[in-house]
């Protein structure tokens, strides 16, 4: 197969990694790309260094606004500028690993319409060790799997966690990204707002560690802090994404029980009872056991 792949890679202030992040791609085994780079009105030399690589590969295009847009208008400008039926992600301080576009084309074939991948987290030693562990919580309840295929239960599974860590590791299909609404409530999430959006497409994860994801103080999810509420408006808005096809009265009741799960949460069970109420703001519990529940 020799798909185009159009990559898009949105960069802002980040002329310290955007090289490593340019040569990964240049370093593919995979050769029929494309990559779009958006600069959102860097104030350091990114777009110096992004230009060099565009003049000495047709491959590379460089995009600059003048003005500071975001990541969702990045995005969405960005498209209008590729040519491939297909669109990888890779942000401006993560690298590929050689194999990566080459091990995702190959899923193409099988059917899949969004691809993803494991991921390896670097850099930050903190912020790594905390990865891991959310990594590993991912894989053990909600993939359930140490081998690539298909996951079946994405739907359910979104509007509790994201398991796509990052947008690096994702390549899905053009036409999915130009249908969805990128009005996101959390800027910094807003990666996990597509996803509940295609949330009914077949899904495909590679167990293969094909990105280095830089984990890093500075980075992009760092910077945005939101309250209880706002978050809790944000999982309703994720909700509301992977039911909205349904009949307005079931859409309806479906809402209303999910907003109050998200408040209040009751689980009881052998073990005793919990009570959750406004994400931990208060708990109660009691063990009929010397287990936790």
């Amino acid at each position: 197969m020799d798909e185009l792949i159009s990559i898009i890679t949105t960069s802002y202030n980040y002329a310290d990694y955007i090289s490593e992040t340019i040569e990964s791609v240049i370093n593919q085994t995979y050769k029929n790309w494309e990559l779009i780079v958006i600069d959102d009105a860097s104030s350091d030399n990114s777009v110096e260094i992004i230009d060099r690589y565009a003049k000495n590969d047709s491959r590379i295009k460089l995009i600059i606004n003048n003005k500071n847009l975001g990541l969702a208008k990045s995005i969405q400008k960005a498209l209008n500028y590729t040519n491939g039926n297909w669109i990888a992600f890779l942000e401006s301080d993560d690298i590929f690993t050689p194999d990566s576009l080459e091990e995702k084309v190959k899923a193409i074939s099988i059917g899949a319409d969004i691809i993803y991948t494991d991921v390896e987290p670097f850099q930050d030693e903190v912020e790594v060790q905390k990865c891991y562990k959310y990594l590993s919580d991912v894989k053990k309840l909600f993939i359930k799997t140490d081998k690539s295929g298909f996951i079946d239960n994405f739907k359910n599974t979104i509007t509790k966690v994201n398991i796509i860590p990052t947008f690096s590791v994702v390549m899905l299909r053009k036409n999915l990204l130009e249908s969805c609404d990128y009005n996101s409530i959390s800027k910094a999430s807003l990666d996990y707002y597509l996803w509940a959006q295609l949330s009914s497409y077949k899904i495909y994860y590679i167990n293969k560690k094909l990105t280095k994801w830089r984990m890093h103080k500075n980075s992009y999810i760092n910077t945005y802090k939101f309250s209880w509420f706002k978050n809790y408006k944000f999982y309703i808005s994720l909700y509301y994404q992977t039911i909205k096809n349904k009949p307005f009265y079931i859409r309806y009741l479906l809402l209303l029980n999910y907003m109050r799960t998200r408040i209040i949460y009751l689980k009881i069970n052998r073990s005793g009872i919990k009570l959750n109420i406004g994400n931990n703001k208060f708990i109660f519990e009691k063990s009929f056991n010397k287990e936790k529940i």
